[in-house]
């Protein structure tokens, strides 16, 4: 009887920290990549990979295709299948943002004289994501619609 006490107790703790990230996501949601302060927040309140640690974001909103660049302070043991659920967060919680760049701190997207191959470039655009997710029979515009959605998804994505 003792054991069912702490399994219960674990599974309303679990629930409970998956609420909060829900709820710590969500409430950023917005239809702008130019808005930098919720953009930020969600950025930095996404789970990520173990050791992915976020340095600096920059915010690409001058022109469209608008994007963000998520600079990271190592890329060594990432690969890109690593970050899909958080792109998918990401693009279902800001409504313009085309691409999102995940890359090394330092790293300039434009300058290639720099040619780690330590240094890897994850490049996600909401198409693709959009594509992925028909396959899947859901879309970003489902996932995001309200906060029940987003949190079914991020509850059941790859179950």
């Amino acid at each position: 009887m003792k054991s069912l006490y702490i399994f219960l107790s674990l599974v309303l703790i679990l629930c409970g920290c998956q609420n909060k990230k829900v709820d710590s996501l969500y409430k950023y949601k917005t239809d702008f990549v130019g808005d930098n302060s919720k953009v930020s927040h969600i950025v930095t309140n996404q789970d990520y990979p173990k050791n992915f640690q976020v340095d600096t974001i920059e915010i690409l909103s001058s022109k469209s295709p608008y994007g963000l660049k998520v600079f990271v302070k190592d890329t060594t043991n990432i690969n890109r299948e690593d970050l899909f659920i958080n792109a998918i967060e990401s693009f279902a919680l800001i409504g313009n943002l085309d691409r999102i760049y995940y890359l090394a701190s330092g790293r300039d997207l434009e300058a290639e004289k720099n040619k780690d191959p330590k240094d890897k470039i994850f490049i996600f655009y909401r198409k693709e994501i959009e594509e992925i997710l028909k396959e899947k029979n859901t879309s970003l515009e489902e996932i995001s619609k309200d906060r029940e959605s987003f949190e079914n998804f991020v509850n059941n994505w790859n179950k």
